[in-house]
């Protein structure tokens, strides 16, 4: 085992948004149904929940109800969402410092570390399930484990829930962060791949991705 303090934060979110105008060929409801028959979904033969849902987005759309065609377009997310058979990550990368919210992130310039520095991991995690904790609220949690292999793809350490992502929110959502911090004190000079697992504690889901790093002395 690694002599090693490991810890996981999630900062908070921020966005801003406003209404836009669209010409008649970039208007959402044309765009919709341009991408549903790339996916063959806007045929007459094409039938199932998500076709529905769709349906209902352009009706909505088509009645100017833009509030209404964005919560059933939420509705058809949280369709596909739901259907993922594993977590997946829509960005796992090192950063130069953590996150301040979704997206909010520089990388880092390379994957070389002096000994005793930090290695800080930014990812997107996708498909997860949502625990009720009570007063209204949702949240999302998971277990993070960490493996470390060798050059030669040995395993030297492997530590099962070396740290925990809990936040709650009003909202089930889907744009979350986790900002991981290792120190890797342990590890002598040379390069190494990190495995980084998260374990879902509202479903049966799992995923990792792989962080290659070189320790320099």
């Amino acid at each position: 085992r690694l002599p090693a303090l490991w810890s996981a934060t999630h900062p908070g979110r921020h966005g801003a948004g406003r209404f836009a105008q669209f010409p008649p060929s970039t208007h959402p409801s044309t765009v919709l149904r341009a991408a549903l028959l790339a996916l063959g979904l806007a045929s007459p033969a094409a039938s199932g929940p998500l076709v529905d849902t769709a349906t209902q987005i352009e009706a909505k759309l088509a009645a100017n109800d833009t509030t209404g065609a964005i919560d059933t377009a939420r509705m058809m997310l949280a369709q596909v969402w739901d259907t993922a058979p594993t977590l997946t990550f829509t960005e796992s990368t090192l950063v130069a410092q953590n996150a301040t919210g979704y997206g909010v992130y520089n990388p880092r310039a390379n994957n070389q570390f002096k000994q005793g520095t930090p290695i800080l991991i930014y990812c997107e995690p996708v498909g997860f399930g949502y625990g009720s904790p009570g007063a209204g609220l949702y949240s999302v949690n998971f277990f993070i484990d960490l493996q470390v292999l060798d050059s030669a793809g040995n395993e030297l350490a492997g530590t099962p829930a070396v740290t925990e992502y809990n936040m709650p929110s009003r909202h089930q959502n889907k744009e979350v962060q986790a900002n991981i911090t290792y120190n890797v004190d342990g590890l002598k000079p040379g390069r190494y791949t990190l495995i980084t697992t998260l374990r879902d504690k509202n479903s049966d889901k799992s995923g990792s991705f792989q962080t290659p790093i070189e320790i320099l002395p």
